[in-house]
C-alpha cells in the first residue's frame, strides 16, 4: 500500500535499501522481512514480486540497483476491487504510526510490553486497514467473514482472532455481533463488526456532543424496552396471534359440544393473559397492517439464537435512516409504505433473501441526480404545508419487496423516528456532517451486576465545541412485561 501511494505502483526506483524503507514509512527490520517475501520465488514459474535491475557504474564503487513491482503483481493488484473510499483518511493515518522496532527497543522490557498492548502493532494496523476498506460510512461492516479476512490478510484464523480481540479491547471495535448459518434462512449470517471511528488511532476526528443513553429497566421488573427489544416484540406478536388462534379453536370445540362448564374463569385468564401480552409487544412496534406476513416468515426462519443478530440489522438500517435521510424522516417521508429502495436492498441482501425474490429497480431512478431529488423533496414540503397530499409516486409496489424485508424496514423505521425524537435539533445542525451508529453499553444494575443497554452516538466534523462534554439523552421506551423470554419460551410450540 505505501508502494502504491508513495512511489506509485508502475513506477520504479533507485536508491540503497534503507532509503526506501524509511521513505515507506518502515524500520530496517519491518523493511528487510517485507522485502524478503518480495524477493522470494513464488508460484510453479518461480516468478518474483519484485524485479531487480543492475544499473551500470563508471568507475570504482557498488553499481546501484532499480527497483520495481513485477509486472504480474501490478496487473493483479489492479484488477482487485477497489477499496471503499469513505475511511481513505483513516487507512493513511494508520499507515503513519510509529512502531517499536527491534533496533530502537530498550531493555524495559515490561514497560515496552505495555506500550505493546496499549498500541495497534503492524499486525493489528492491517487487519484494521482491511475492516475499514469494506466499512460503509458508519464505520459498519456486513460482509466480510474470517475466511475473506484470512484470504486478504495472509493471517491464520488464531490470529486474526487474536486481532480483532485487541482491536475489542482498546476499543476501537465498539461492537462484535458473531454471524451464524441458519439453514431456515438459507444464508450465511456474516459477522457484523461496529468501529468506533472517534478513535484516536484512527486521526482527529471529534465526535460530536451528542448521545442518546438507552438504559435497561431493572433485572426485577422484567421489562423490556424499544431499542433492545423491537424484534423481541415482532417475535411475540406471532406467536401470541397463534396462542390466541388456538384457544379460540379449542374454546369453540369446546362450546360446540355443550361442554360449557369446562371453561371456567382459569380459561378466562389464560385468554386474558394472552391479550395482555399482545398488547405489550403491539406498543413496542409500529402501528401498520402489512406486518403480518413479514411475522409469519420470522418466525418460520429464525430462533432464538438469531435473535441478537437480527436486532443489530435493525440497528444498522435505523442508523442509516438517520444519517442519510434525516431531514425526509423529520417531515415524515421514507415510510414503509414508501421505503428508501438502498436501505432496504441492503436489509435483503443480508437477510439472504435476494435470490429467492425479483426485487424491481428502477435504475434511471437510483442514479437521478442530487438535485432532482432535492427538487422533488421540495415540492413535497410545499404540497405539505399547503395541506395537500403530496403527488409522491411510490418506488416500487408493495409486492415487489419480500415480506420480510418489508417488516424489517418497517422496524427499523420506527425505531429512527422514535430516536430521532430525543434529539435537540438545534445542537444536532451545529455539525457539518453527523453519522450515527447504535452500540450496546453497559450499566450497574441495583443489585449488582451490569445489565446491557444501548448508545446511540453520534458522529461528525464538528468544528465547534469540540472540547465540551457530549450531552446525554436519557430514551426511555418501555413495556412492564420480560417478551425476550417470553417468546423464547413458547416459539417452539
Amino acid at each position: 500500500m505505501q508502494w502504491a501511494s508513495v512511489i506509485g505502483l508502475e513506477k520504479s526506483i533507485d536508491c540503497p535499501l534503507q532509503t526506501l524503507f524509511t521513505r515507506l514509512g518502515l524500520t530496517y527490520a519491518q523493511g528487510r522481512r517485507a522485502w524478503n517475501v518480495l524477493i522470494d520465488k513464488h508460484g510453479e514459474r518461480q516468478e518474483q514480486l519484485l524485479e531487480i535491475e543492475r544499473i551500470p557504474t563508471k568507475g570504482p564503487g557498488r553499481p546501484k540497483s532499480r527497483y520495481r513491482l513485477s509486472t504480474k503483481l501490478v496487473k493483479a493488484l489492479q484488477k482487485s476491487p477497489s477499496p471503499s473510499a469513505h475511511h481513505a483518511e483513516e487507512m493513511a493515518t494508520l499507515t503513519k504510526t510509529t512502531l517499536l522496532s527491534a533496533e530502537n527497543r530498550t531493555k524495559d522490557l515490561i514497560r515496552d510490553g505495555r506500550r505493546r498492548r496499549s498500541r495497534l502493532t503492524l499486525p493489528n494496523r492491517w487487519l484494521l486497514m482491511v475492516l475499514l476498506a469494506h466499512a460503509d460510512t458508519p464505520g459498519v461492516i456486513t460482509s466480510l467473514g474470517i475466511s475473506k479476512m484470512r484470504l486478504l490478510t495472509g493471517m491464520s484464523r488464531s490470529r486474526i482472532d487474536r486481532q480483532l480481540e485487541k482491536l475489542f479491547d482498546l476499543g476501537i471495535i465498539a461492537h462484535h455481533q458473531p454471524g451464524r448459518y441458519s439453514p431456515q434462512a438459507n444464508a450465511r449470517k456474516t459477522s457484523i463488526y461496529l468501529l468506533d471511528l472517534a478513535h484516536p488511532s484512527l486521526g482527529t476526528f471529534k465526535r460530536a456532543p451528542l448521545t442518546i443513553m438507552s438504559p435497561p429497566s431493572t433485572k426485577n421488573a422484567k421489562r423490556t424496552e424499544l431499542v433492545g427489544g423491537v424484534v423481541d416484540a415482532a417475535m411475540t406478536v406471532g406467536v401470541c396471534n397463534l396462542q390466541i388462534e388456538a384457544f379460540l379453536k379449542e374454546y369453540g370445540a369446546i362450546t360446540d359440544s355443550k361442554s360449557t362448564l369446562s371453561v371456567g374463569t382459569k380459561e378466562k385468564h389464560k385468554y386474558n393473559d394472552l391479550v395482555k401480552i399482545l398488547h405489550n409487544a403491539q406498543a413496542l412496534l409500529p402501528s401498520t397492517d402489512y406486518l403480518d406476513d413479514g411475522i409469519e416468515e420470522l418466525l418460520k426462519r429464525y430462533d432464538a439464537e438469531d435473535a441478537n443478530w437480527l436486532l443489530t440489522s435493525v440497528h444498522i438500517d435505523a442508523c442509516h435512516l438517520l444519517t442519510s435521510y434525516w431531514n425526509k424522516l423529520k417531515e415524515g417521508f421514507c415510510g414503509p409504505d414508501q421505503p428508501c429502495h438502498d436501505v432496504i436492498v441492503s436489509t435483503v441482501r443480508r437477510l439472504g433473501i435476494a435470490l429467492e425474490y425479483e426485487i424491481e429497480a428502477d435504475l434511471e431512478q437510483e442514479t437521478e441526480s442530487a438535485s432532482e431529488k432535492d427538487s422533488d423533496y421540495t415540492k413535497a414540503l410545499v404540497d405539505q404545508k399547503l395541506h395537500r397530499s403530496p403527488e409522491v409516486e411510490p418506488i416500487t409496489e408493495k409486492t415487489s419487496y419480500p415480506p420480510l424485508a418489508l417488516l424489517f424496514y418497517a422496524l427499523s423505521h420506527h425505531l429512527a423516528k422514535q430516536l430521532q425524537s430525543a434529539f435537540k435539533l438545534n445542537e444536532y445542525e451545529k455539525a457539518e456532517a453527523m453519522t450515527f451508529m447504535l452500540v450496546p453499553a453497559f450499566f450497574n444494575a441495583p443489585d449488582g451486576p451490569t445489565l446491557p443497554g444501548f448508545q446511540l452516538r453520534s458522529y461528525g466534523l464538528s468544528f465547534e465545541d469540540t472540547d465540551k462534554e457530549p450531552t446525554t439523552i436519557i430514551f426511555r421506551r418501555y413495556v412492564a412485561k420480560d417478551l425476550n423470554t417470553y417468546w423464547q419460551t413458547h416459539h417452539q410450540d
